[in-house]
């Protein structure tokens, strides 16, 4: 169990000092009573949290909480600051405000009657532990990141997280009380995506993601695919309708193609026609002509 109390600060960093802007500058460096053997933490994993120290933090004028390597439980009645050290993880953390679900605004989370406060967090890390400053203004509801003792941006204070696999925005991971009605409504899907973020390797769900990206291009295929076989099926239908009107088509053409072929043929016949006609009149006048003759030669000379 976390114990809450202003007990001495147990950290890697000392000799503090603090300067007229209420800044602290670090020199030299201790081992933690904790560590053990070449100074590993005994058991703490990378991104364990040592220490949190809160000044001017809602509830907490000054407190120092030191977390153990395995389940701590902070016990207390009503308004005695659980959910305090909770928004003071997640703040300190770079988290938002929106996690919460609580103040939007961060200078909200300054004890009522102070210009600041500050939250600062010791992470367990191999070779050197990590400590990370956040100071809160309520004027302008800015914040002033510090990373083991130096000045830094958000942006730095949330790689340096991120590279602990400390993931606040994750409700598997951190779960703020406001946030349980939010975490059961979370779909099958959500959560294991939660989880895969949480407790997996980075690619884990980057290979999810692919998985679900090849997944959907697979779905669109499929329905190209039975499109493409239902256009299909109903050309085949479609062309058996036509099937009878190609066939009239052709017999039709091949009429047609008859008729040109006769219509060209017609003057040859013709001619054949009259022709014949004309050698049977030229007979027929042969004819005529040997029976004149006939009869001329019968007939004696007058």
């Amino acid at each position: 169990m976390a114990s809450v109390g202003k007990r001495k600060r147990v950290s890697n960093v000392t000799n503090t000092q603090t300067s007229n802007n209420g800044a602290r500058s670090y020199s030299g460096i201790k081992t933690d009573p904790r560590a053990v053997g070449d100074g590993k933490m005994a058991g703490f994993v990378e991104g364990s949290i040592l220490c949190i120290t809160m000044q001017n933090f809602l509830t907490y004028d000054h407190s120092i909480v030191h977390p153990g390597p395995n389940l701590n439980m902070i016990v207390g009645a009503n308004g005695t600051g659980k959910s305090s050290i909770v928004c003071a993880i997640c703040l300190g953390l770079a988290g938002k405000t929106a996690i919460l679900g609580r103040g939007d605004k961060v200078g909200l989370y300054v004890k009522r009657g102070c210009n600041k406060g500050s939250v600062e967090i010791e992470l367990y890390k191999a070779g050197a532990n990590l400590v990370i400053n956040r100071e809160i203004h309520v004027e302008n509801n800015q914040s002033v990141w510090m990373l083991n003792g130096r000045h830094s941006s958000q942006k730095a204070v949330e790689e340096e997280v991120k590279a602990l696999q400390i993931q606040v925005s994750n409700l598997c991971q951190f779960l703020p009380q406001e946030k349980v009605g939010e975490f059961a409504k979370m779909t099958k899907i959500e959560l294991l995506e939660a989880t895969e973020k949480s407790v997996g390797p980075p690619e884990m769900y980057e290979f999810h993601c692919e998985l679900k990206t090849f997944r959907t291009k697979e779905r669109e295929l499929e329905n190209v695919c039975k499109e493409k076989a239902s256009a299909l099926e109903k050309f085949k239908q479609r062309n058996e309708r036509n099937k009878h009107d190609v066939e009239r088509y052709y017999e039709k053409k091949r009429h047609l193609d008859m008729i040109k072929m006769l219509e060209k043929k017609k003057p040859w016949v013709e001619y054949e026609t009259a022709r014949k006609e004309l050698e049977g009149v030229k007979k027929e006048r042969e004819n005529a002509k040997k029976q004149l003759k006939t009869v001329r030669e019968s007939q004696p000379p007058r």
